[in-house]
């Protein structure tokens, strides 16, 4: 399979990139003109699998040389190393090129907490915080929260209003810089707390490519949760 990959340095693009690569799939890898590859080894290890885009987030010509003779896309895009506010723009690019070039499946990863998963966040870990932190979390964790939480939900409203694709969305719980286990539970019901390995994420980003009884579904994913 040919795969598109959109989210540059962020940890489940990273992870989607080697395991696709490792399992034989054809990568596609949009990365900042400036950004450093994880391991150096990447290019030299896969020089025929493996073909890195490097451009700026705006750039629409870039985009359909990403996904050009791809099957499908995955976008993984991290606040960390995305500004937020170009979740949106990013996604009507990167549509526009998909459309052009017949791609119709897409897998999207965005947050607990997006859309109608709102109530998925996890209050308990704000109260676990050092009592010295609370000033700081609520003047300026909070805020940029729920800002970040509703670009999110706009990127998801995006692919749902696109009548052409064939999308699955993805919404993991807290990200943590473990191994992949296998042991996550995939849901489309609604999951309060728990964290997941942005590994384990990309494990089930890359397995909803091969069932299309995800289609057009949204499934949250954690390890320790409480389902509703």
């Amino acid at each position: 399979m040919r795969i598109a990959v959109v989210g540059g340095m962020g940890a489940v693009a990273q992870h989607v990139v080697v395991q696709a690569l490792e399992a034989g799939h054809f990568v596609s890898w949009m990365v900042n003109p400036t950004d450093q590859l994880p391991d150096p080894c990447l290019e030299t290890d896969f020089p025929q699998v493996l073909c890195i885009v490097r451009s700026l987030w705006d750039n629409s010509e870039k985009y359909d040389e990403l996904v050009a003779e791809c099957d499908a896309v995955l976008v993984a895009l991290d606040f960390n190393h995305t500004r937020p506010e170009q979740f949106v723009p990013i996604q009507h690019i990167l549509q526009k090129s998909m459309k052009k070039h017949n791609v119709q499946r897409v897998i999207l990863v965005t947050m607990h907490g997006s859309a109608e998963s709102s109530r998925q966040l996890d209050w308990e870990l704000w109260a676990k915080l050092n009592i010295n932190q609370v000033f700081y979390v609520a003047l300026g964790t909070v805020a940029p929260c729920w800002s970040i939480a509703s670009q999110y939900s706009a990127q998801e409203q995006i692919v749902k209003s696109a009548e052409s694709l064939k999308y699955t969305i993805l919404r993991p719980a807290a990200l943590t810089d473990g191994p992949a286990t296998g042991t996550y539970l995939a849901s489309p019901s609604h999951i309060f707390g728990g964290y997941i390995s942005a590994a384990d994420v990309a494990d089930c980003a890359l397995k909803a490519l091969d069932h299309d009884m995800d289609v057009s579904q949204a499934f949250s994913i954690a390890y320790s949760s409480r389902v509703a």
